[in-house]
């Protein structure tokens, strides 16, 4: 499983992060600045930290599962 985690700097100076599950294969940087640019332009998120106020990364994490059989 795929997850993309996009963290943010919120106005009261602490990071916040959101999470997608199960992102494309063909997810670029570029689309990922841009939609970080919608939330912070949009105010769409309010966090207990404040609102989301400046980028400050972006990664995919990559995650497998393994079935054992015990």
């Amino acid at each position: 499983m795929k997850v993309l985690v996009m963290t943010f700097l919120t106005d009261q100076g602490k990071k916040a992060s959101l999470r997608i599950k199960d992102v494309k294969d063909t997810l670029d940087e570029l689309s990922v600045v841009s939609v970080m640019d919608t939330i912070i332009e949009k105010n769409i998120f309010v966090t207990t930290a404040g609102a989301l106020a400046i980028k400050d990364s972006a990664e995919i994490l990559e995650t497998t599962t393994e079935v054992l059989n015990i």
